[in-house]
């Protein structure tokens, strides 16, 4: 089967041998286009819930490594926000508070908030934030966040326009699987190709 790649996420070398390994062709013009979810265009892989679910895990990894290696204290008793709690924000603050950790999810739904609770997280309305944190990452693709929190490390995961709505030293790390973990990420990509393009087979 011919694909064409369009696009420079990180991902796409590994993806390529991939693709390339399991039979497939890289071709200019081939007639099924891979390209970034926000071209909405091609195969839909961004659509599969097993594709979001472990790009979403990758992230959250992702966004624990910036905070380890960017932060100047050890994430042991570490007081740090997570704005959002989808998928993304769930697996993140599992994973800060399971490495000790004092996690404080920030949420808009009240709904979303008694589940941060009910998993021993800290959870506040997400336009009543408290002003001090040692680490905020952000999950959440809208404006809600200002300032930087007494000092913290800022991380912005976030899809524009990013979660910060005025000026701060922010780490942006968008598409942060493809920074991360090229080939974990181009291998979660691929298996999505596939399912995507085996359902389409079946319709």
């Amino acid at each position: 089967m011919d694909f064409t790649l369009l696009g420079a996420d990180p991902r796409y070398l590994y993806l390529k041998r991939r693709l390339e390994l399991d039979g497939h062709r890289l071709t200019p013009e081939g007639g099924n286009l891979i390209a970034p979810p926000a071209w909405r265009q091609g195969v839909p892989y961004y659509k599969d819930e097993i594709y979001v679910i472990e790009n979403a895990a990758l992230t959250a990894e992702g966004a624990l490594e910036l905070l380890m290696r960017r932060s100047n204290r050890a994430l042991a008793g570490m007081e740090v926000l997570v704005a959002g709690f989808g998928r993304i924000g769930g697996f993140l603050a599992g994973m800060l508070s399971a490495l000790g950790a004092h996690v404080t999810v920030a949420a808009r739904s009240e709904t979303a908030r008694a589940a941060a609770r009910a998993r021993g997280f800290d959870a506040v309305d997400i336009t009543h934030i408290p002003e001090t944190f040692d680490g905020v990452v952000n999950t959440v693709p809208a404006p809600i966040l200002h300032g930087d929190y007494g000092g913290a490390l800022c991380i912005d995961v976030a899809s524009a326009p990013g979660g910060w709505a005025t000026d701060a030293p922010v780490l942006k790390a968008p598409g942060l699987p493809g920074l991360y973990a090229p080939k974990a990420a181009a291998d979660v990509m691929a298996e999505a190709i596939y399912r995507v393009m085996e359902e389409n087979d079946h319709e």
